[in-house]
């Protein structure tokens, strides 16, 4: 138990009947794939709900959620979504969980990037919400990477540097089925085989638990020294503020940096999903050029079942671009140059023909919802 209130901001909204925006960001386990209804029984509704309860009657305030959960997603794609997932809707607090998603990622430098940005731009946003790192975890002995359990080392190290709270999720669903008889088979979601991180509702109720649990601690805490105050001001970095700075770019609207050649085309909106504004379709032979000013150069792309590759140009050198052969249709986040100068650089994406063994329709498309770019101030 934390011998200070480390989120005096949210509980003093609340008890002062103002507004309590709850917001989260991470991947799918935010986003509670596997819950039996996200609407209600997800760790996240669960949350908003126990406030709402707990709170509204006594203190009037007014609690709602702030979604940013998308499948699939590491916190250095998630850190360019902020300006139009979450910091608009003025969140008084957001939980942060990336430590399954980013675990994947070769280059732990971006990972550092991608959560101290995250950090960085929430608590320099309007609103100055109290952030709080969350560790999920996976069924004992089925890390990739570790051979056992997830590791929260760089997620803790971080929090720790900004004086943010860590919930280690993990650790408290072990112990909790421990001390139940029970194993992770009764958390386990049962439609996918070989799945060991993503959780059924009675999962998503033990999430939601510790919570609880946390969040208690902390109003005991409040009350027990309500002047505790939280410094407006941001330390200078842990190890880099790249991404503290970013912007979402939408291809599809007309801009004098971009160059199309080719029949690249708007998607019905109807078939865009909630977290892109639309989708910029290219065929192959297709070309897109885009002048920017910044250190880093992203995409967002929706990517499918298809075998087409999206080749990359920076400056004249070839990088890894959007490669869209997966086995589901979903938004897929793609950093292909970080690092750079800040100045300006030319992106050129060229649609290359499908692989004729994986593609699977007769009309392959490429479909990139934004280009995403880091610029320091």
């Amino acid at each position: 138990m934390s011998t200070h209130c480390m989120i005096p901001d949210t509980i003093r909204k609340i008890f002062a009947a103002s507004y309590c925006n709850i917001g989260f960001v991470g991947g799918s386990l935010t986003a509670a794939a596997g819950a039996g209804d996200t609407t209600v029984t997800s760790w996240r509704r669960l949350f908003v709900q126990y406030i709402y309860e707990r709170y509204h009657r006594a203190y009037h305030c007014q609690p709602m959620e702030v979604m940013g959960g998308v499948g699939a997603m590491e916190s250095f794609g998630a850190v360019f979504t902020l300006e139009r997932n979450v910091i608009p809707f003025l969140p008084t607090i957001v939980f942060v969980e990336f430590c399954v998603n980013d675990r994947n990622s070769p280059d732990k430098d971006l990972v550092k990037k991608g959560i101290e940005g995250i950090i960085r731009q929430l608590r320099a946003c309007k609103s100055h919400p109290d952030v709080v790192l969350v560790g999920a975890g996976c069924r004992p002995g089925s890390d990739p990477f570790t051979g056992d359990l997830v590791d929260h080392t760089i997620h803790r190290d971080i929090a720790d540097y900004y004086g943010l709270p860590f919930i280690d999720v993990q650790d408290y669903l072990l112990t909790t089925l421990a001390q139940r008889g029970q194993t992770w088979d009764d958390v386990s979601i049962v439609f996918e085989a070989k799945d060991s991180v993503h959780l059924n509702d009675y999962g998503n109720r033990l999430w939601f638990e510790a919570l609880r649990e946390w969040f208690e601690e902390q109003v005991t805490q409040y009350r027990m020294n309500p002047t505790d105050e939280w410094s407006q001001q941001l330390p200078p970095p842990c190890f880099s503020d790249e991404f503290q700075y970013t912007s979402l770019i939408d291809p599809s609207r007309r801009d004098k940096r971009f160059s199309l050649e080719g029949s690249w085309e708007t998607k019905n909106p109807a078939l865009v999903p909630w977290y892109l504004d639309h989708l910029l379709i290219g065929r192959p032979g297709d070309k897109l050029t885009f002048t920017f000013s910044g250190t880093a150069i992203g995409a967002i792309a929706l990517v499918y079942c298809n075998g087409l590759k999206v080749e990359a140009v920076v400056d004249g050198e070839k990088v890894i671009g959007p490669y869209t052969n997966f086995s589901i249709e979903f938004g897929k986040f793609f950093l292909m140059k970080h690092g750079m100068e800040n100045r300006e650089h030319v992106l050129e994406l060229a649609v290359a023909e499908p692989m004729r063994r994986q593609n699977k329709l007769e009309d392959p498309q490429a479909q990139i919802g934004y280009l995403c770019v880091a610029k320091r101030e």
